[in-house]
């Protein structure tokens, strides 16, 4: 999936995106043209972000809670 294809989905800018990805919050895959190219996977990931952020979790919480670092019971609970 394109990054255009994942804006159009889930109503993110261009900009947020890769915000997550230099935050290494994702990675999507490069294909040959050097084109990011989004998997299903990636794009759960950005939901569970965006629902966490209107949470009003952080970068750093979302990323330790992405790395399984923190549980999201536990996170729930700091909020």
């Amino acid at each position: 999936m394109t990054i255009k294809e994942v804006e159009e989905q889930l109503g993110l800018s261009r900009a947020t995106i890769r915000f997550y990805e230099r935050e290494k919050l994702l990675a999507p895959q490069r294909g040959g043209n050097t084109y990011r190219e989004y998997s299903e996977e990636d794009v759960a990931v950005l939901k569970k972000i965006v629902v966490l952020r209107k949470l009003g979790f952080s970068v750093a919480e979302i990323k330790d809670f992405l790395e399984e670092k923190v549980p999201l019971q536990e996170l729930l609970e700091k909020n």
